[in-house]
């Protein structure tokens, strides 16, 4: 070794001489810690892939080893300068000089990422300029380190698996990385070549990693008129929160820079991932009639179109939550498909006249808007479902998928013969959507008022049943009397229906929120996924389910199926949050709540889990922040506003919790309010007096495991032990279940 050339938090820099080949190189030793946690087989074998890489934009490895203990690697000895010092020189760069660089670079993942390499540190510290061109360095070595995550070590010498500013979302959240984490990190780097500025920042690390959550960066032709917009765009989409949103791998942004020649050129398609051919969005149908309120109309036949298509083994199918995203939303079709993974969407418009009802469809080809098919429908309101079914088999026929239609019974299936009934029925479930007390209960109106004119209307008393559960989950009610209702609804309609799926979803739901035997309730998740694979909702409440059990292999494979067929849903990430914290995994609970406020902010489960998360983690203002937006939205709802009492209590802000509490007590005098109201603020408090009174009553009222996770879980684990309090803590029916 002739001398040092730098320091860093896992290396230190010689330059050295490699006297077999006669030639000066760049030797990197690592830091005896990082080597002592890592072993020498380990660092060998994860380096070793990296090394066989060979591509003009890759600083090769030369070699690696061990040497008295000492773990290294040789590569060349570049005379040019790191991107990094480049912009110390010069920011923002020329616009030209960047965007070559951005495609290099580009060109290099995409090489690597096809031999299964990630980079997972890609910063201008590793983009070395050689002869004009970009060189990216250390590609293997984050592999490495990461590999060693687990070790008490790495921890506790706090070696950082990636640098904050240009670091993903899902690799802030500690998630599986691909190549695509990757492009965000170059989408970052383009960013701050091309403005001056890192797209995101903070006062600190956890500040830095958070607003990659909460904050979209202006567009850089804003920052920058001088920046074409199809670049502009280009950044956008590599820095996209959701992987699937993103472009899809460095060739297809090597393409969209290069076709920023001329103003009206435009990105081209970047699938984000590999989607099957049989896929397809079904977006809302557009109310084309004079009387807005014929929306129903048009969402209940979207809504069933989408369940006829799920029936289809062959397709898949967008959830609901996320089709519904766009309703209103006036996008290209190639976003919707990038952002729903799918290659198909249908897009409509109903046209209602007294009885009579035009029905226009299209079936658009999401990648370049190529029509592959349309009909216009005209009908009487009364074949509303013999049309959904000839529509739901003109879609499957001209996918052209094999799946033995004919002579089959029909996709959509008449669930009444009275057609007040059924838009009754579709009152109900927009109403229930709605997820506000008062809508839950006017949505029970609606379903009553469907069954008085058709007692044998099954899917009306499983509307019945999630109206009962959501007011019993939010404690709007008794969890005895919702339990109850809910089950003898799920019993009429199993005894009209026994196909039907969501008896079982619905049933394994009010386990979960209020029932007390909730152990039960993955085998009616179970067999609700035997019956309809494609239901979002069920795999959620199973990775839920497994939450809560401790099973986390299980809980993660359910959310990722989940996320896959509903990946735009608030609700779904306010779950998969709760999923974790059940677990005490608070920190992928934040990141994943944070997701769920991107695509909604006004999200009352939403903001409810983030700021059970918040606390538990111990970011008590953020919590205090959340908790009071959410209590807003919900209009002082008890189960926002105790959750705001519990982080206001552990806070040691005691005034203002024992002031939420006092208006609990106050309020239960002339309205129902849950005694796991009190039970949360109480526990916030730290009083074994008021906490032993409270589980009582709690116990008395029989509260479901739901409201419990959400808020207090490892607070009554730490009372177990408790002389006192913890025969009262166990006889709770979230501990059952266990």
């Amino acid at each position: 070794m002739e001398r040092e050339l730098g320091v860093g938090a896992t290396a230190t820099v010689y330059r050295a001489r490699d006297l077999r080949h006669d030639r000066d190189v760049a030797l990197k030793v690592l830091q005896s810690e990082l080597a002592e946690s890592l072993g020498r087989a380990r660092f060998l074998r994860e380096i070793r892939l990296a090394a066989q890489l060979n591509h003009p934009h890759i600083l090769p490895l030369h070699d690696s080893g061990d040497a008295d203990g000492f773990l290294y690697y040789v590569m060349p000895l570049m005379e040019g300068r790191s991107l990094r010092e480049r912009m110390g020189d010069e920011r923002p760069l020329a616009v030209e000089l960047a965007l070559r660089i951005a495609e290099e670079v580009a060109d290099a993942l995409d090489y690597a990422h096809r031999h299964g390499v990630v980079h997972r540190d890609l910063k201008p510290e590793n983009i070395l300029l050689h002869e004009g061109h970009a060189l990216v360095a250390d590609f293997g070595i984050a592999k490495a380190i990461a590999a060693a995550s687990e070790s008490a070590a790495l921890t506790q010498f706090g070696l950082a698996l990636g640098t904050p500013i240009y670091m993903s979302p899902e690799q802030a959240a500690g998630e599986e990385l691909d190549g695509r984490s990757d492009l965000f990190s170059l989408g970052c780097v383009l960013f701050e070549m091309l403005t001056g500025e890192p797209p995101f920042t903070g006062g600190t690390v956890q500040a830095v990693l958070t607003n990659r959550f909460v904050h979209t960066p202006p567009d850089v032709s804003q920052v920058r008129p001088a920046v074409p917009a199809p670049v502009s765009r280009t950044v956008a989409q590599l820095l996209a929160k959701i992987p699937a949103e993103r472009l899809s791998t460095g060739a297809v942004v090597v393409d969209a820079l290069r076709a920023r020649e001329g103003s009206a050129a435009a990105p081209p398609r970047a699938a984000a991932e590999p989607r099957r051919e049989q896929s397809i969005a079904v977006l809302p149908f557009a109310n084309m009639s004079a009387d807005p309120e014929n929306e129903y109309v048009c969402d209940g036949i979207t809504e069933d179109i989408i369940g006829a298509l799920t029936q289809v083994p062959e397709l898949k199918v967008a959830a609901r939550a996320s089709a519904f995203a766009f309703k209103r939303r006036d996008e290209e079709l190639r976003v919707i498909g990038e952002r729903l993974g799918v290659r198909t969407v249908l897009q409509g418009s109903v046209r209602r006249s007294g009885n009579r009802v035009r029905v226009t469809a299209q079936l658009m080809n999401a990648d370049d808007g190529f029509q592959l098919w349309s009909d216009r429908f005209d009908r009487d309101l009364d074949d509303i479902f013999a049309l959904q079914d000839e529509i739901a088999r003109a879609i499957v026929e001209r996918l052209e998928l094999r799946l033995g239609l004919r002579g089959a019974g029909p996709l959509v299936s008449p669930p009444t013969d009275d057609l007040e009934a059924y838009q009754l029925f579709l009152r109900g479930r927009e109403a229930v959507h709605q997820r506000s007390p008062a809508s839950m209960r006017r949505g029970m109106e609606f379903f009553r008022q469907a069954l008085a004119r058709d007692p044998d209307y099954a899917r009306a008393y499983v509307g019945l049943a999630e109206a009962y559960n959501g007011l019993g989950a939010y404690q709007y009610m008794p969890p005895i009397e919702a339990r109850q209702s809910a089950e003898q609804a799920l019993a009429a309609a199993a005894r009209l229906d026994p196909t039907l799926a969501a008896v079982h979803l619905f049933r394994a739901q009010y386990k979960i929120y209020v029932g007390s035997e909730w152990g039960s309730a993955g085998d009616d998740l179970r067999e609700a996924l035997r019956r309809a694979p494609q239901d979002a909702l069920a795999h959620l409440y199973l990775g839920l389910w497994c939450g809560m059990r401790g099973d986390r292999p299980a809980r993660d494979a359910a959310i990722s199926r989940a996320v896959e067929l509903d990946p735009l849903s608030p609700f779904l990430h306010a779950i998969a949050g709760l999923a974790h914290t059940a677990t005490s995994d608070h920190e992928d609970a934040i990141a994943l709540t944070a997701k769920g406020l991107v695509l909604d902010p006004n999200s009352i489960p939403t903001l409810w889990v983030s700021s059970a998360a918040l606390a538990h983690a111990g970011r008590f203002d953020e919590a205090a922040r959340h908790a009071a937006h959410g209590v807003d939205l919900a209009q002082r709802g008890a189960i926002l506003l105790s959750t705001l009492g519990y982080v206001l209590g552990k806070a040691g802000r005691r005034e203002e919790a024992l002031a939420i509490r006092a208006e609990l007590e106050e309020r239960a005098t002339r309205e129902y309010i849950g005694p796991i109201a009190l039970l949360h603020v109480d526990v916030g408090l730290g009083d074994e007096a008021l906490i032993g009174e409270s589980l009582r009553r709690n116990l008395e009222a029989e509260t479901g495991p739901g409201p419990v996770c959400v808020v207090i879980p490892q607070d009554l684990d730490r009372l177990l032990d408790h002389p006192r309090l913890g025969a009262l803590v166990r006889r709770l029916s979230v501990y059952a279940g266990r």
